[in-house]
């Protein structure tokens, strides 16, 4: 199994922080992240996960239409209030240790990062990642780790839309 860490992509500057909406710019780099990723055999999530948060949302959006136009697939999407950019990931990894197929989690900084340092090291600081905006990351899923000695993932790429 894969999961996919997605940052929302560049945001309006706001109050409140919760109805922020994309830039310009963000919506570009959303579009052309998902089109680069359309029709790749590598990249198929059975799952979308994301933030309530108006940015995520929008991200989420303009990415999954760009990666998929015809909006055909077995793609479930759901709001995860867990991926609030304050909220404690760890749940999240219960959640995703009985996937059964490929996830994608859009959401926010410290969030993710904290998440992405979990997944992979089993400690909230153990592995350092700066995850700027718009930002996929592809971990695998290890089924012989050992959840809280180490990380349960594996890192397999990063893509950033600004260098497509």
């Amino acid at each position: 199994m894969k999961v996919y860490l997605l940052r929302h992509a560049k945001a309006e500057p706001g109050y409140p922080d919760a109805g922020r909406r994309l830039a310009g710019k963000g919506r570009l780099d959303a579009e052309r992240l998902g089109s680069f990723l359309r029709g790749k055999e590598d990249f198929r999530p059975g799952e979308a996960w994301v933030s309530p948060l108006v940015r995520a949302g929008e991200t989420a959006g303009i990415f999954l239409q760009a990666l998929n136009p015809e909006g055909r697939g077995p793609l479930v999407e759901r709001t995860e209030d867990l991926l609030e950019p304050e909220r404690d990931p760890k749940p999240i990894i219960e959640s995703l240790g009985g996937m059964g197929r490929d996830v994608l989690l859009v959401g926010h900084n410290p969030n993710l990062e904290i998440l992405f340092s979990l997944l992979v090291s089993g400690q909230r600081s153990g592995a350092r990642i700066h995850l700027k905006t718009c930002v996929l990351v592809c971990l695998e899923w290890l089924p012989w780790a050992a959840p809280g000695v180490s990380g349960t993932c594996s890192l397999r790429w990063i893509l950033d839309p600004r260098l497509i």
